[in-house]
């Protein structure tokens, strides 16, 4: 437990410098060079994460087979799924990038770019393809961090990559003028620095692991890859249920839509930045506990990151909610406000189910079992494209439609298939995570209210005034979720590790 709260705090940290990054970063290219450039930033996001439906067909399972083998003392076989995941990345990231570089070259004829922007917006493009192809070549060095549950020391790492790309940006922006491709070599050098990491957690930690061309099998790519389509599917379904997000207000809407969207979805992303710090601390603990096949013990460790996954995002929408108008007028006066916390809320909505279900996504990893929650995923995705072209052509909802129909099909798919498969596959009864779900929604109802009612009290004005808010909201939430979510055994353990932890530092 005290490992586990170490590496949540660590990430929690880094989130927070990340955050800060976009905090300062996204008024700015609003105000200098407009909505729309915002827009095309997380445009060119979203372009590379279409991208990663084909790589993750190979990366999905690789620390899980990586992981086992190791755990299981069979290093030969490990350091061949491990090298042939590292040649397979390297050709597959290859070719998409040079395929990407060729579609950048079109840009003009496949969105809605200003002329006066579209140099920038190109170069952008080619940043964030390079980031890719780095990240995508150098993933299966993160293994070694699962395998030795080192995910404190990545996190570590991953607040250093923040704060190089926070000096590059800085460095760019104060001598240089102003580019939104500046962005994009933001992004590379924060990849270098992870990257890296990376190999020297690798090679301190398992040194027994490494890269050799004779360990390369194409039979172990081929299962890898057979064992991940499904996850590929589920990549589709995912972009088709909020990475189209942004394509759908270019084409159909207008290039300011989609800078509004893309702002709106800036809190939506930090809310999923929550759920992936509670999420990645668990794995480690899952993967184990599955390999020596203590089902009792995994099902523990999936409720309380339940718990803790939902108090994190409970905490932030009941936050939102009371103090977002607050928060848009000083981060981004200029903009039109109400509209974005409107659309931000909608957003949001679907953190109330999702923020406790995210964790519990490993699940499918763990049993490689994805088919049928892929096949959902890319209904639902379909359901929402559908139900975007439709709501925008036939009625007045106009950019809020764009936003509803995400929301509506990710409730509907964590709150009823997730739940109900999840316990399938593992072979328990349905209901199982139903109790903590509707624990963690009674938890946020509550939060909301007397959030709502504190910011009657007190509505602050300045950003010191919304910390100070922010700080004292984020310590009552945490006590109301406690008090409602977690049962007394649980309570009992996270006292005690609490406890220990104070008195080894005293």
């Amino acid at each position: 437990m005290g490992k586990l709260l170490r590496t949540i705090i660590i990430t929690g940290a880094a989130f927070v410098l990340n955050y800060l990054i976009n905090l300062v970063l996204t008024p700015f290219i609003t105000d200098t060079v407009g909505t729309e450039a915002y827009g095309f930033v997380s445009l060119a996001k979203n372009c590379a994460q279409y991208a990663t439906i084909i790589t993750v067909a190979l990366n999905s399972f690789a620390s899980r087979y990586i992981a086992l083998e190791f755990h299981n003392g069979n290093l030969a076989q490990s350091n061949v799924y491990f090298s042939s995941v590292f040649w397979g990345d390297f050709a597959i990231g290859s070719i998409i990038v040079a395929a990407a570089f060729g579609f950048i070259g079109f840009l003009e004829y496949i969105f809605v770019v200003p002329e006066a922007i579209l140099t920038d917006v190109k170069i952008l493009f080619i940043f964030v393809f390079i980031n890719f192809w780095i990240t995508t070549v150098f993933t299966v060095f993160s293994s070694s961090a699962y395998i030795k549950n080192k995910l404190d020391i990545s996190g570590i790492f991953k607040g250093l990559s923040y704060v190089a790309e926070a000096i590059v940006l800085l460095a760019l922006y104060a001598f240089l003028p102003e580019k939104i491709f500046y962005v994009g070599i933001g992004l590379v050098a924060a990849a270098l620095v992870i990257a890296l990491s990376n190999i020297y957690i690798s090679q301190k930690y398992t040194p027994d692991l490494s890269i050799n061309r004779k360990w390369f099998k194409k039979s172990a790519v081929r299962r890898l890859i057979l064992d991940g389509l499904w996850s590929s599917a589920n990549s589709l379904g995912d972009v088709l249920n909020s990475g189209l997000d942004l394509a759908v207000c270019n084409l159909l809407l207008t290039p300011t839509a989609m800078g509004q969207v893309a702002i709106a979805k800036t809190i939506d992303n930090i809310f999923h930045s929550l759920y992936q710090m509670v999420s990645q601390a668990f794995q480690p603990l899952f993967l184990k506990s599955y390999a020596v096949n203590n089902k009792n013990q995994l099902l523990s460790e999936l409720k309380l990151s339940m718990k803790m996954s939902g108090m994190l995002s409970n905490i932030a929408f009941a936050g939102f909610f009371a103090l977002g108008m607050s928060y848009y007028q000083l981060w981004i006066p200029n903009q039109d406000i109400g509209l974005i916390y409107g659309l931000t809320l909608v957003t949001i909505s679907a953190s109330i189910v999702t923020g406790p279900m995210t964790p519990l996504y490993y699940i499918y990893t763990l049993t490689v079992k994805k088919k049928i929650p892929c096949m959902v995923t890319i209904l639902g995705g379909f359901f929402n494209v559908a139900g975007m072209f439709i709501l925008i052509r036939y009625t007045s909802m106009g950019i809020y439609a764009v936003v509803w129909t995400t929301t509506i099909v990710m409730v509907t798919i964590n709150f009823v298939t997730n739940p109900l498969y999840m316990s399938h596959v593992l072979k328990i009864p349905w209901k199982t995570f139903y109790p903590s779900l509707f624990r963690n929604i009674f938890s946020c109802i509550i939060l909301t209210c007397v959030f709502s009612v504190f910011g009657k009290i007190y509505m602050p004005h300045s950003w010191m005034g919304l910390i100070v808010c922010a700080l004292l909201y984020s310590v009552a939430g945490a006590f109301l979720h406690f008090a409602v979510v977690y049962d007394n055994e649980e309570k009992k353990k996270l006292y005690n590790a609490l406890k220990n932890r104070f008195m080894k530092k005293k």
